[in-house]
């Protein structure tokens, strides 16, 4: 709707205005009242979200189509100077300008268009990622203008400034402001002042390539209302204890360390993705680890998604007789798994069989062996995997190496899900075209305990690679 509504408004003004030109003069004036009506009817909401999604050069020119748009870009709630936004306006100054230059228009094209704002600024989006300033000062003076503007979502995406070497420090008016409920960063130093009372009202936190520094021991966030918490590849994250007991998504990737007893309380959390490179663990309890206890302790858990590493650490505290409980209302599985490794295997399936309403499972190969014998002998043995999936109905399996290994899990799967509807296998590597054919016909063979399942191979192709 809102599309077409944009169309019209770029097409149908520019038809009016042509035709207008061409006609008397009392003809002339009746259309320029008929394009009036048109426009003005548009609901303000309506106008508000074609604004928002036109560039900021293009929401602009919308003054010019007629006496009610003349002004309302420059009252716009929303503001998003995106990535694009600053490239374009780079790219054409550095065309005329030297660098140095092209950093005080972005500068006085920003200050510009704040200084000509009327009213509240609801969201604001300042993406300078791929701009190396040689200071911050105005980015800090931009800051205290929207958050003294009645912000409620902030997007600051930095860059990593190889150029001057300098990181841009979060200023403490960001964390003071009561009316943020959403906050997005990339690429600062996150010092909290001291005393810090949290953030109050924010719902969604998304932290990219941040470095924490706190003030005491650990850098505390208070997060009442927090719904939503993304870390990363952010830096001294053994510093973080946040206290969020609305959480309901969790996703950290690429972060080095993380202490997760300050989630254990989170009992709403429906969505958990973890991909590590190092986990700080401190088990209460010698044969069962902290992250296992959070896996097991959120009764609502959905969707999961757990890297390799992080799989790597649970499967060494695997319990011969299964996992502690079931996760009844996960639906969602995603895992990174080494099928030359028979803990990561058994712990995968483990997963899997501890999930009865499982209907969507995803697979990344993270390395397999053809000589893994323990591994070949483990999926081989009945009770690896001694009960139908029943609710299982799309499976995908990414960069599929076409190990033994892995055809033999694939095997088992087909064998055992009889509302299986759709399988997806990604072959991950080059192989020679004669035994990749040979897989695929050993895929085509396997028995299939459902009637109506389709299988897809898809072959490596080196265009998609990274």
């Amino acid at each position: 709707m809102l599309h077409s509504a944009l169309t019209f408004v770029h097409f149908g003004a520019l038809l009016i205005e042509s035709a207008t030109m061409t006609q008397a003069p009392s003809k002339r004036a009746a259309v320029e009242v008929e394009r009036e009506d048109i426009i003005t009817a548009l609901p303000r909401n309506v106008v508000d979200r074609i604004l928002e999604l036109l560039p900021v050069h293009d929401a602009a020119r919308t003054c010019v189509l007629s006496k009610k748009w003349r002004d309302i870009w420059v009252s716009l709630p929303h503001l998003v100077l995106d990535n694009l936004f600053c490239k374009k306006l780079i790219a054409k100054c550095q065309f005329f300008y030297s660098q140095t230059n092209s950093e005080s228009v972005l500068r006085e094209t920003v200050d510009e268009i704040l200084l000509q704002h009327i009213g509240d600024i609801v969201k604001f989006v300042l993406d300078i990622s791929a701009v190396h300033l040689s200071s911050y000062d105005v980015i800090n003076r931009w800051m205290r203008y929207v958050t003294r503007n009645g912000v409620k979502e902030l997007t600051l995406k930095m860059s990593d400034n190889t150029t001057y070497l300098i990181t841009y420090k979060l200023p403490f008016f960001v964390f003071d402001c009561p009316t943020l409920t959403h906050l997005e960063l990339s690429n600062c130093d996150f010092k909290p002042p001291n005393p810090f009372l949290g953030f109050q009202n924010v719902r969604t936190l998304n932290l990219e390539e941040i470095t924490f520094v706190p003030t005491t021991k650990f850098c505390v966030i208070n997060a009442p209302l927090l719904v939503g918490l993304t870390l990363k590849l952010c830096h001294r994250t053994q510093c973080l204890k946040i206290v969020s007991p609305q959480l309901e998504s969790l996703v950290v990737r690429g972060c080095h360390y993380l202490v997760l007893n300050c989630f254990m309380n989170c009992k709403k959390l429906g969505v958990l993705g973890i991909e590590l490179e190092k986990v700080v663990d401190i088990p209460k309890h010698d044969e069962i680890s902290t992250l296992e206890k959070l896996l097991f302790n959120v009764p609502l858990l959905e969707q999961l998604y757990l890297g390799p590493y992080v799989l790597e650490l649970l499967s060494a505290n695997i319990i011969p007789d299964g996992l502690p409980s079931k996760l009844n209302c996960l639906w969602h599985l995603d895992l990174g798994v080494d099928f030359g490794k028979v803990d990561h295997t058994s712990y995968a399936l483990q997963l899997i069989k501890s999930s009865p309403n499982l209907s969507k499972l995803q697979i990344r190969v993270k390395g397999s062996d053809n000589n893994a014998e323990t591994v070949m002998k483990y999926l081989e043995t009945p009770t690896c995997l001694d009960q139908p999936l029943n609710k299982l109905e799309h499976v995908t399996i990414g960069s599929f190496e076409c190990s033994k290994t892995e055809l033999l899990f694939v095997k088992l799967l087909c064998a055992r899900t009889p509302s299986l509807v759709r399988m997806c296998i990604e072959q991950g590597i080059a192989i020679d075209p004669k035994e990749e054919r040979n897989v695929t016909i050993q895929l085509i063979r396997f028995p299939r305990a459902s009637t109506k399942a389709e299988l897809f191979y898809f072959p490596f192709e080196a265009t998609n690679a990274n």
